[in-house]
């Protein structure tokens, strides 16, 4: 199995949740075919690439087996599994089970106030100028009515699979999707769950949220299928 060394792109992690950032970092690479099937994710390299100590890469990488990006086999360590258009679908298809079980059971547990700041804060930047900075505005915006879901869901468990999950689709967006495109497609979404939610219609908010991950999913497999073709 290939011990090669680490793309020349990686740079040192900054100070802060340094887990976090290297496991953001190499779903990055990963994304971007840098890492080929097979290849040793060796820690003290990673460690050394980062400019980190062992045990945040160690974390990292029990987290990215965790959903699926690498395996650990024994006496071999982490190793990268195969990673393209099919992984892309499945992750989706099972981001989509978690986020409309957790809109539903979020429905009516959310503070009015909360979403109608959310969605004042969408139709405001509905009337912004598409300018370079928009669509990261937009992003946080999608992050922060999604993570107001999650906290809200009553399961410690199915918050915590969102937020490994959302780690990963994070990742994906930054390096397939984060253009003005999926933002547009997905402010409408957004705020056609928020008037749901504030009507206390669960099984509206239900179904807008999987027409949006559904929506989100095609687009995403679309734009990683030309990503690679231009490669």
């Amino acid at each position: 199995m290939s011990t090669t060394n680490l793309p020349g792109s990686f740079s040192m992690v900054p100070r802060g949740n340094i887990r976090e950032v290297v496991v953001q970092r190499i779903l990055t690479a990963v994304i971007r075919g840098e890492f080929p099937i097979g290849h040793r994710m060796v820690i003290q390299n990673l460690a050394e690439q980062f400019g980190v100590s062992a045990t945040p890469v160690r974390e990292a990488l029990v987290e990215l087996a965790s959903i699926g990006i690498v395996e650990n086999l024994p006496n071999r360590g982490a190793v990268m599994r195969e990673f393209g258009v099919m992984q892309i679908r499945e992750i989706y298809q099972l981001r989509r089970i978690l986020e409309v079980e957790a809109v539903r059971t979020a429905c009516g547990k959310i503070e009015p106030r909360l979403l109608s700041e959310l969605a004042d804060e969408f139709a405001a930047i509905a009337k912004e100028a598409r300018d370079a900075s928009w669509s990261q505005k937009a992003m946080a915006l999608d992050i922060r009515l999604h993570s107001l879901i999650a906290a809200h869901c009553g399961s410690v468990r199915l918050q915590d699979e969102l937020r490994r999950y959302n780690t990963l689709i994070q990742a994906i967006r930054e390096v397939v999707d984060n253009e003005s495109q999926a933002q547009e497609i997905a402010l409408s979404d957004h705020e056609e769950i928020i008037k749901a939610l504030q009507k206390n219609d669960c099984d509206k908010a239900a179904s807008e949220m999987e027409q949006h991950i559904r929506k989100t999913a095609n687009l995403v497999e679309k734009l990683m299928q030309d990503r690679l073709q231009t490669k």
